[in-house]
C-alpha cells in the first residue's frame, strides 16, 4: 500500500480490521496517537499497524493517521457506519471547511471518485517537509495541529453548525498556550525561538498568533469538556516546556496551573508529561527542530531517506536496468577502487538520469536540479547488486 499513489485509501481500508478498529476504547486511540507522534506533529508509526510491503515516509505515515482518526470519529459517532458513507462524510466536513477546492487540473486529475477526492484533500492537509531551507520546518507545528481536524469532525458529527468557529477558537487557545509554555521559561534555547516562530507562522485558522501577553484565552479551557479536547491541549503543552529534557520552577508552575485550569487529574497529568518525554527520546532524531543547528545535515539525512524508499520500492526494475547498461555498471565497478575522470562521471551521471527516466517513481531525479541527489542514489546502489560488483565490500 503507497500512500504517494492513487487509490491508497481504498487499499488501506482492505488491510485494516475495521471492526477492530472501531470498537478500540477511546483511551486506547487516544493513546494510539500519542505513542505514533500523530499528537506531536511528528508520525514515527501507524497509528493502528497492519501489514504492509513498503516502508512509509513520515509525510505518508502522517497521510494514514490523520485518515483513521477521522474514521474512528464517525464509527464511534454513527451506528452501523460502514467506509464508503464514512469517505462522504468526512469529504462533507471538508467542504463545510472550505477545504474541498480544487483547481480544474484537479478535477480533471482526481475525478469524482470519493476516495479520490479525499486523498487529495489529506495530501493538502500535510504540511510535508520537503525543502527545509524555505519551509522552516513549520510542518512539525501545521501537523501537531492536525488533531483540530479530528476534533473539529466530532462537532461536526454531533451536529454543532458553526464547525469553523470551533476549529478558529481551539487553534487561538492551543497557539496560545504553546506560546506561555514556552515563554515561561527563565531561559530560551535556540529551540524555543524557532518553535515561537514555528508557531506564529503555521496557523491555519487564524492569520497570526494573538497577542501572548492576553489572556482572555483561559476563560475558552472551561468550555473544553472531553477528555481528548483537555488532554490534546496540556499534551502540546507538555512538548513545548520539555524540549531542553528540563522543568525549571517556572515552566512547573505553568505547567500544573494548566492542569488546575483544564481539570485533569494528577494521574492523567502524570501520563501525558511520561508520554511526551518518552516520545522526545525515543525520536528525538526524527523531530525536525530539534536538528536546526545544522541545516545542511539534515537535508541530507532527510533526502537519503526519500531516495532510500524510492530505491527499494524500484529495486527490480533498477537493477534490471542498471544490468542492461554495460558501460554504466562497469564505472560504477571501477568508482569501487577507483577515482572516475571527469569524463567518466559526466557519463555516469548521464546514464543515471537515463535510467531514471523510464522509471516515473525515480524521475525526481531528472528534474532541474535532481543531480544533486545523484550521489545518494550512487551510495544506494551497490547494496542492489551481487557482492562481486563492489570489491571493497566488507561482510559483516
Amino acid at each position: 500500500m503507497n500512500p504517494s499513489a492513487s487509490g491508497w485509501i481504498d487499499k488501506l481500508l482492505q488491510l485494516i480490521n475495521l471492526d477492530e478498529f472501531a470498537n478500540t476504547s477511546e483511551q486506547d486511540y487516544y493513546g494510539a496517537l500519542r505513542t505514533s507522534g500523530f499528537i506531536y506533529g511528528t508520525n514515527a508509526s501507524d497509528v493502528f499497524q497492519f501489514e504492509s510491503d513498503i516502508d512509509h515516509t513520515e509525510e505518508e505515515i502522517t497521510k494514514i493517521n490523520l485518515l483513521l482518526a477521522l474514521l474512528y470519529q464517525y464509527f464511534q459517532s454513527i451506528d452501523k457506519g460502514n467506509k464508503e458513507d464514512g469517505i462522504r462524510s468526512i469529504l462533507n466536513y471538508f467542504d463545510t471547511l472550505g477545504a474541498r477546492k480544487f483547481s480544474f487540473l484537479d478535477k480533471v486529475l482526481v475525478g469524482k471518485q470519493p476516495s479520490s477526492q479525499l486523498e487529495k484533500i489529506l495530501h493538502n492537509r500535510i504540511q510535508a517537509n520537503k525543502n527545509i531551507f524555505t519551509k522552516n520546518f513549520s510542518n512539525i507545528i501545521t501537523n501537531a495541529l492536525l488533531f483540530i481536524d479530528v476534533l473539529t469532525y466530532k462537532q461536526y458529527l454531533d451536529g454543532h453548525l458553526d464547525v469553523s468557529l470551533y476549529a478558529e477558537r481551539l487553534e487561538q487557545v492551543i497557539t496560545n498556550v504553546v506560546l506561555d509554555a514556552l515563554n515561561s521559561k527563565d531561559q530560551k534555547t535556540d529551540y524555543d525561538e524557532l518553535l515561537v516562530k514555528l508557531v506564529e507562522s503555521s496557523l491555519r485558522f487564524h492569520e497570526r498568533a494573538t497577542d501572548t501577553s492576553n489572556t482572555n484565552y483561559v476563560h475558552l479551557l472551561k468550555g473544553y469538556t472531553t477528555l481528548c479536547e483537555r488532554t490534546y491541549i496540556f499534551d502540546l503543552a507538555c512538548m513545548a516546556v520539555w524540549d531542553d529534557k528540563k522543568l525549571d520552577a517556572k515552566e512547573e508552575h505553568y505547567i500544573w496551573k494548566l492542569r488546575d485550569e483544564l481539570s485533569l487529574s494528577e494521574g492523567e497529568a502524570a501520563i501525558a508529561v511520561t508520554s511526551a518525554i518518552q516520545f522526545i527520546e525515543n525520536n528525538k532524531d526524527k523531530i525536525s527542530f530539534f536538528n536546526h543547528s545544522n541545516p545542511v545535515k539534515h537535508f541530507y539525512d532527510q533526502s537519503s531517506k526519500t531516495v532510500s524508499v524510492l530505491i527499494l520500492r524500484n529495486r527490480r526494475r533498477l537493477v534490471k536496468e542498471l544490468k542492461q547498461s554495460q558501460e554504466l555498471l562497469a564505472l560504477l565497478g571501477k568508482s569501487a577502487g577507483k577515482t572516475l575522470t571527469e569524463e567518466e562521471k559526466q557519463k555516469v551521471k548521464e546514464q543515471l538520469l537515463d535510467i531514471c527516466k523510464t522509471i516515473p517513481s525515480l524521475a525526481i531525479f531528472a528534474l532541474p536540479g535532481g543531480a544533486v541527489l545523484l550521489p545518494i542514489l550512487i551510495k544506494f546502489i551497490p547494496k542492489l547488486l551481487p557482492s562481486a560488483f563492489d570489491e571493497n565490500r566488507v561482510e559483516r
